[in-house]
């Protein structure tokens, strides 16, 4: 009598990971939609462009803020209740930018909703604590729900304004980040000896059998000694002026498209939001891989030159299958590269304080985002065009490039 036999359990790690997958593709989607709201929150107030990406500057500038804070509570009292405590914030901010009339009203909420961003360190971190092999996959199927959830959010908050408006659209997104986030955050753990078991790769870890080298584990730094170290402050430099062209993209993408110089619809440039989030998708499945065999610091390189040519194609981008092409291979790079900063910052600095160490990084991540916001708007007000402004877009990415090219582990 033959009996068969039982199939291995599937370990948790990888349900830390989807969990992480769907808490990214809510909060993230939701916030990086703010560009299929632009114009709409513009033509009702009359503001012009600068003034209306100030509310997505101030909103950046909070996840700035609160990403060390954030990323030290949750390596102190656990992501459980961090990620939740971000998210019901976030939901706050949703809810009432339902309701604004004013200026201050918009930047105050935007407050709110930037603190649900936060979440990305804490989210990161304890991802990287899972897994000592296969690290950069994990982390790249995890960040692969910022391209969820911008591919599904930029066109389903699109449809929503064109039914029910701007206001009830932002009521509707909070109505869905308050039971996803809530709900998924409850499946996290802080790393595998909270529930008695190894990360994966690690020896004697009785649910995964696995093989190869494991990697050599870096020298574990806090944030207060990491700070003194000049890797440190170039990985933060590299990562926020990157991130500043890609969240100029972000907020200002469909406003360009829809202005009367290519004059696509606003449906059609919601649907670019989403090819860049579905690449995005992609991006991180392959990155993650690859950065697996060449490491992050040569992967982010690779992502930050592509990216650099990617603008220059969209300076001189007309015809809609160039648009097409100019969203897909920036989605695929910016998705491939932005899940391995917190895996550098680990190679570089050690895995300890990771949550505090990576949460410095992303504060200069943020602030960078935040000044792409309002400089692409504030360089079309003063010149009537977004030319300059994917200019500097195109020599930052490369600065970005260089800088990562010249990182080396600290002696």
């Amino acid at each position: 009598m033959f009996h068969k036999t039982p199939p291995a359990r599937v370990f948790y790690g990888w349900w830390v990971v989807i969990a992480g997958v769907v808490i990214y593709a809510t909060l993230l989607g939701s916030y990086q939609a703010f560009g299929v709201f632009f114009k709409p929150i513009q033509s009702e107030f009359g503001w012009s462009r600068a003034i209306t990406a100030t509310a997505f500057f101030i909103g950046t500038i909070t996840m700035a803020v609160l990403a060390p804070i954030v990323g030290h509570l949750s390596d102190r009292y656990g992501p459980r209740l961090i990620i939740t405590a971000v998210g019901i914030s976030g939901t706050i901010g949703y809810s009432l930018v339902s309701q604004v009339q004013t200026q201050w009203q918009l930047y105050a909420c935007f407050v709110l909703m930037g603190s649900g961003g936060a979440f990305f360190v804490p989210l990161l971190a304890v991802v990287s604590r899972w897994f000592t092999l296969r690290r950069g996959l994990a982390l790249g199927l995890t960040g692969m729900g910022g391209g969820i959830g911008q591919a599904l959010f930029s066109p389903l908050a699109q449809i929503l304004i064109d039914n029910v408006g701007w206001r009830h659209a932002y009521l509707i997104l909070a109505g869905i980040m308050v039971v996803v986030v809530i709900s998924a955050a409850q499946i996290l753990r802080s790393s595998p000896k909270e529930i008695g078991l190894l990360p994966y790769g690690e020896r004697g870890n009785g649910d995964v059998k696995v093989s190869g080298n494991r990697p050599a584990s870096a020298p574990a730094l806090k944030l207060s000694q990491a700070i003194h170290n000049k890797v440190f402050w170039m990985i933060l430099l590299a990562t926020g002026t990157g991130h500043l062209t890609y969240q100029m993209i972000w907020v200002h993408l469909v406003p360009y498209v829809t202005d009367p110089g290519i004059g696509v619809s606003s449906m059609v440039g919601a649907g670019l939001m989403s090819v860049i989030g579905w690449s995005n998708v992609a991006g991180k499945l392959f990155m993650g891989g690859l950065s697996d065999r060449i490491g992050p610091r040569a992967t982010l390189i690779i992502c930050y030159g592509v990216s650099g040519v990617a603008m220059l194609w969209l300076m001189v981008a007309k015809a809609l299958w160039m648009l097409y092409l100019f969203s897909f291979v920036l989605g695929f790079f910016y998705g491939g590269g932005i899940p391995l900063q917190p895996a550098l910052v680990g190679t570089i600095f050690g895995l300890s304080s990771l949550g505090a160490v990576a949460g410095g990084v992303q504060s200069g991540t943020s602030a960078g985002g935040a000044i792409g916001s309002v400089l692409g708007g504030w360089i079309y007000d003063v010149t009537g065009s977004y030319h300059y402004a994917f200019l500097v877009g195109v020599i930052l990415f490369f600065t970005s490039m260089t800088l990562v090219a010249l990182v080396r582990k600290p002696k």
